[in-house]
């Protein structure tokens, strides 16, 4: 499925707020946890603020996964 590029950018700039980084440091396939850090709270944080913006729910137990992109938290996103 592809990724809407807006949406990515959307998920991205949300990423970014969260770990404390400038949005261009946050790429699609950085990994969520392994590579972003995030914890279980954030994760959650994460979704809801997906959800606000996209008005699409993410399952939060999906992206406390590891091996889970930012590329993969907009396909998320961008589903119908």
């Amino acid at each position: 499925m592809p990724v809407d590029p807006n949406v990515l950018t959307q998920v991205k700039d949300i990423v970014a707020a969260l770990v404390e980084r400038p949005a261009d440091q946050v790429h699609a396939g950085d990994l969520l946890i392994e590579d972003l850090e995030l914890d279980s709270l954030q994760i959650t944080e994460l979704a809801q603020k997906v959800e606000n913006r996209t008005g699409t729910p993410i399952d939060e137990d999906v992206l406390n996964a590891r091996g889970i992109t930012v590329e993969r938290c907009a396909e998320l996103a961008s589903a119908p």
